[in-house]
């Protein structure tokens, strides 16, 4: 315990460090451009422009949120009544008269509210200016309260990290103090986006400059990396105290430096260009360069409020379920099927032929099914008339209800050779003695494959479980890409060719892709995680 004491001493001490932060500048507002001292002036039409009144007319008159904002904006520039108008449809020229009365109360309340005077340093008029967002500006509202949010648990979480650590005097306390700190410092950066969108939008600040972090800020985020250093260091020390030793690692140099480049390959090209991530939060222009503006949450917003999107999320999810319940039923059942098959050559032949698929183009996949569905001389429809099942052919790329199975067929098709060769390499392990005892006891081939080969690979089918679901964000791209159509764009869109039509086509917004990027990672992180825990509860394989 001696030699562990100053962890503990150094974490308390750092811990309440913290207490600087009231005393120093925490998370503030950047100098305002073209305005002398250190006050703020506030555009008033930019701050109506951009508080709720465009949600709610929105919301009242049932017409899309970016066509009342770009009316709202034109009325903010001064447009003639006529030139507003050709840009609407006849139905929705009444919400002009709505918007521009609904903007001059805004402003005129603003007017009376006036300037501020000077900037937020201290730690709880900063609390008091988010409050004031919230009151006066009706701008993002969200962001104000993550703001105070921030302040506070920042410090409160500091506070309790060094009361654990001071008195729990157990290793155990270690975990405690870093999951404490990673909220910690998790909860500091969703302040600095918070407090950057209130001044983006609300005072009209139009660069992220380094001085939003404040001087606060970085001391508190520097301690929380001290603390969490140590913590994991404590922790690991726990965890292989007599497995891992420094011998241990001298002794196997030549391996560790074997792995040094594919680690080197993995920072580079998987961690490096998560940097790219930023464009989330920002209303990202190449041409703008570093002088980005920086928006917060509002790609995220807007996706989780925008219809197409919520469709696309929906098909996602529909196929990749569908892909996932056909691939596991058919991949383990043909695995199971061709392990039975006793003439070797036979064997050969068919899982040549099954695994083939799998190296066509999903062009020459999607050109295949077209054929096969087709109207005129498809061969399923002339099937399907000649047996008396339809009386006439049916239009398959016509009607969306049939987009999803078509996916999930074409996908066991292709894929389904190729995904049963793991589970084939794990029935060659199971101990053959057990097939003989069972032929003894007078079990037939198919009692053998449920009561023997099953549970042999049983680990293997959970495993792969819990990795494909992982993926289940990913429903494919080049499938939907290719046999989708615009009768059945509703059914057949997907995330991935949403964030290709919104990067490159529709408005080239690059920001709103990398949102719905970190949108998929997200939720395969949590779909993993989740997979994994209860894979842990009920005693079964996982992954870690």
């Amino acid at each position: 315990m001696n030699k562990r004491k100053p962890y503990y001493i150094i974490i308390a001490a750092l811990c309440f460090a913290t207490i600087i932060s009231f005393f120093l500048p925490y998370l503030h507002l950047p100098k305002q451009n073209d305005v002398e001292g250190d006050g703020y002036k506030i555009d008033t039409a930019m701050a109506a422009l951009n508080s709720n009144i465009i949600k709610k007319v929105a919301k009242e008159s049932g017409i899309p949120k970016n066509i009342v904002y770009n009316t709202a904006k034109n009325i903010i520039n001064g447009k003639d009544r006529q030139t507003i108008e050709s840009r609407l449809k006849e139905n929705e020229y009444y919400i002009i008269d709505i918007l521009t009365e609904k903007m001059n109360e805004k402003v005129a309340e603003l007017d009376e509210w006036g300037n501020l005077e000077k900037r937020t340093y201290s730690y709880f008029d900063m609390i008091d200016l988010s409050a004031s967002v919230i009151k006066y500006l009706e701008r993002d509202i969200v962001s104000a309260f993550l703001v105070i949010l921030t302040l506070i648990m920042t410090v409160v979480l500091s506070y309790i990290s060094g009361f654990v650590m001071l008195f729990r005097k157990k290793l155990t306390s270690y975990k405690v103090v870093k999951i404490l700190s990673l909220i910690n410092i998790f909860m500091s950066f969703v302040g600095i986006l918070s407090i950057n969108a209130i001044g983006i939008g609300a005072l009209q600040v139009d660069k992220f400059y380094k001085e939003n972090f404040g001087i606060g800020f970085l001391v508190i985020a520097a301690m929380n990396f001290v603390i969490l250093l140590i913590a994991v260091i404590g922790n690991l020390h726990e965890s292989w105290a007599g497995i891992v030793t420094f011998k241990m690692i001298m002794r196997q140099k030549q391996l560790m430096l074997m792995t040094l480049p594919f680690i080197v390959y993995v920072v580079v090209f998987y961690f490096g260009p998560l940097t790219g991530w930023i464009m989330a939060f920002q209303n990202h222009k190449p041409a703008a360069g570093a002088n980005q503006m920086f928006v917060a949450w509002d790609k995220f917003i807007y996706l989780l409020t925008e219809k197409d999107f919520l469709l696309a999320f929906r098909n996602t999810l529909a196929m990749s379920l569908i892909n996932l319940v056909f691939s596991f039923i058919f991949a383990i059942g043909f695995a199971l099927l061709l392990n039975e098959v006793v003439n070797v050559k036979g064997k050969k032949l068919v899982q040549t032929v099954s695994y083939l698929p799998h190296f066509l183009s999903w062009i020459i996949v999607a050109a295949i099914v077209k054929n096969v569905l087709a109207v005129d001389g498809g061969i399923l429809n002339e099937l399907l008339v000649n047996w008396g099942f339809i009386d006439a052919p049916i239009n398959f790329f016509a009607d969306g209800k049939y987009f999803w199975w078509i996916v999930g067929l074409a996908v066991v098709w292709k894929e389904t050779g190729w995904n049963s060769i793991i589970y084939l390499a794990s029935i060659t392990s199971i101990n053959p003695d057990l097939y003989e005892a069972a032929s003894i006891d007078g079990a037939g081939r198919f009692k053998k494959m449920i009561h023997i080969t099953l549970p042999g690979i049983k680990a293997t089918i959970f495993v792969l479980l819990i990795i494909n679901l992982g993926m289940v964000m990913n429903s494919g791209f080049e499938a939907q890409l290719q046999l989708k159509n615009d009768l059945i764009k509703n059914t057949a869109e997907v995330i991935d060719t949403y964030v290709l039509n919104k990067s490159f086509f529709q408005g080239a917004d690059f920001s709103i892709g990398t949102a719905a990027g970190i949108f998929k990672s997200v939720i395969s992180i949590l779909l993993v995680s989740i997979a994994n825990r209860t894979a842990k509860a009920f005693d079964q394989e996982r992954l870690y």
